[in-house]
Parts: C-alpha cells; sequence; structure tokens
C-alpha cells in the first residue's frame, strides 16, 4: 500500500515506497522530489501550502496503472501564522544548529588532517633533497601525500570558516522577513494573487471540481497568511515602526530617509513616494520604506540627528 498524504504542517508526502519498486520514475515525472533526510517522496515547498491536487491525482493513477495500490488522504486544515512562524522558526534554528556543528567538525578535521601531514614528514631532516628515479620514489610518495594531506586540511578550513556567516546571514534573512516594509510588500502580493484567484474561481462551470477545491483552498491559505502579516503590520504601526508618513504629511521638495539616504520627494502619491535620482527620471518606493522626513511642515523627531551630524 502505498499512501499520499498532505497536511500543512508537514506538506504533501508518500509512504510506502521501496528502492526498486518503479515508483521513483512515476513520482519524479509528477513533480515529487526525494527527500533524503526523511527518506521520503513529498512535493517541495508544499509545507503550509494548499495540496496540489491536480499532481497528486494524477501521481496516484500513474502509480495504479503501474500495479501499485495507492491511498490518498488530503487535510486542507490551514494553520495560523503564529503557528506557522514559530514551527519556521523552530526549523531554521535546527539548520543554524546543524550549521554551526558542521563547522565545528570541519574545524577539528582540519586540524587532524594537518597533524596527519605532519606527522607523515617529521623524520624526514630538513632539506634533504629528493633522490633521482626509483630510488627516491618512497621519499617522494610520502612527501605527495603530505602535500595532499594538507591540502584537504585547507580546505576543510575554509569551509568551516564559512559557517558562521551562512549561520549569521540566515537569521539576518528572518528578521527581514519580519520587517514592516517587507511585510507591506508580502501583503500587496497576496492580495493580487487573491483577486487572481477570485477571477479564475468566477470563470470556472457550477459545481464541484478538483481545480475548484484547488483554487479555493489556495484562496483560503492566502487569506490566513494576509490575516497574520496585517497583524503584524498593525503591532508595527502601534510602535510607531510603520505608517507614520503618507501624502498627508509629506510634501514636494521634502526630504525623507529611504534605505539609509536623504532623497528628496518629487511626488507623494497615494501608495508610494517619487523621489529625485538626479537625473531626468525618478525612483519610486512604497511608504512603508520611509524612516525620516525632513519638513518644514512636520516635526519628525529622527531629523535632529541628521542636522547634528551635518553640523
Amino acid at each position: 500500500m502505498i499512501e499520499i498524504t498532505h497536511t500543512h504542517a508537514d506538506g504533501t508526502l508518500v509512504d510506502g515506497t521501496e528502492r526498486g519498486d518503479g515508483t521513483a520514475p512515476i513520482l519524479k515525472a509528477h513533480g515529487f522530489r526525494w527527500f533524503p533526510s526523511i527518506k521520503q517522496w513529498g512535493i517541495r515547498g508544499s509545507r503550509d501550502q494548499a495540496p496540489r491536487r491536480l499532481a497528486i491525482n494524477a501521481a496516484a493513477e500513474a502509480l495504479r496503472a503501474a500495479g501499485h495500490e495507492v491511498e490518498v488522504n488530503l487535510d486542507d486544515t490551514v494553520r495560523d501564522n503564529n503557528t506557522v512562524r514559530a514551527d519556521k522558526h523552530e526549523r531554521l534554528e535546527g539548520r543554524r544548529a546543524a550549521l554551526a556543528a558542521k563547522g565545528e567538525r570541519l574545524t577539528a578535521e582540519s586540524a587532524a588532517l594537518h597533524a596527519r601531514s605532519n606527522a607523515m614528514v617529521e623524520h624526514i631532516p630538513m632539506g634533504q633533497p629528493v633522490l633521482p628515479g626509483r630510488r627516491g620514489q618512497a621519499h617522494r610518495n610520502l612527501l605527495n601525500r603530505s602535500i595532499d594531506t594538507a591540502i584537504r586540511g585547507s580546505q576543510a578550513a575554509r569551509q568551516a570558516e564559512v559557517m558562521p556567516a551562512r549561520v549569521e546571514a540566515s537569521r539576518a534573512a528572518e528578521i527581514r522577513t519580519e520587517r514592516p516594509d517587507v511585510v507591506k510588500r508580502r501583503v500587496d502580493r497576496m492580495e493580487v494573487e487573491v483577486r487572481g484567484v477570485d477571477r479564475r474561481l468566477a470563470r470556472l462551470a457550477p459545481g464541484p471540481s478538483v481545480v475548484r477545491e484547488q483554487y479555493e483552498g489556495d484562496r483560503a491559505t492566502l487569506l490566513e497568511r494576509i490575516k497574520g502579516d496585517q497583524a503584524l503590520l498593525e503591532q508595527a504601526r502601534a510602535e510607531g515602526r510603520f505608517g507614520q508618513y503618507s501624502r498627508d504629511n509629506v510634501h514636494k521638495h521634502d526630504l525623507v530617509m529611504i534605505r539609509g539616504q536623504w532623497r528628496q520627494v518629487a511626488r507623494a502619491n497615494t501608495k508610494t513616494v517619487s523621489v529625485t535620482t538626479g537625473y531626468s527620471w525618478t525612483d519610486k518606493y512604497g511608504w512603508e520604506e520611509v524612516r525620516g522626513l525632513r519638513c518644514g511642515h512636520v516635526e519628525d523627531a529622527e531629523q535632529a540627528a541628521p542636522e547634528a551630524a551635518d553640523s
């Protein structure tokens, strides 16, 4: 019995396959991939997404046609954003711990390889020449093995050196996803996706279908993600980290802080602000990216620091 399951917590996974049973090419042809860490087939990126019903059903039918008994169990219950964020953070912390452990292991391996390389030649007097021909072959082979071992030790050391940077990059990327400007752009993108799903649903023929179930599942997932991200924006707005600036308090020729630079406003729009570039065109940014304001109409606490620095 082969069972294809889907939950938002685990994604789409396949149980009951064995090496050489003929399922691998069928599953691979329908978008499934082998996950070595859990030793199962599954669909990459399917966690906390609606099940890809068309691909799952097509894979199940192909497996049955090949003589396998297949059962499909799909649970499309959407998890709330707090649970999703906590689960993702836990997985990322696990990966960071694995990277840190790998760095320590590579450091120890590098030290061991260098010690082994030195031990190979420590009995050879410094400066002793290698004899020509067959008489010096053993000496030459020993030197080559020592050099190869030292090179492997250096390669392991270089790999170990990048592990802390990879850990910090992972943390920085996770923090970035919680920034109000990033969250706002994500909400805008998902709202566009919801409108697209609604248009596709409206074009479907009346009545139940696999395609309708797919679209409805996608829509429910998007709405939950939007709801959670909007809660993050409301929290940021209450803390004064989002929503302070708009066309109501920013005017043409004002200076706004965007991505660490003061830029002059060319036009204040409803959702965006256009700033000059020194050329014939302007750059456009969402209001969520504005971090400070220099304006004669509005007092801004963040003006004091740059003005003090200028003086």
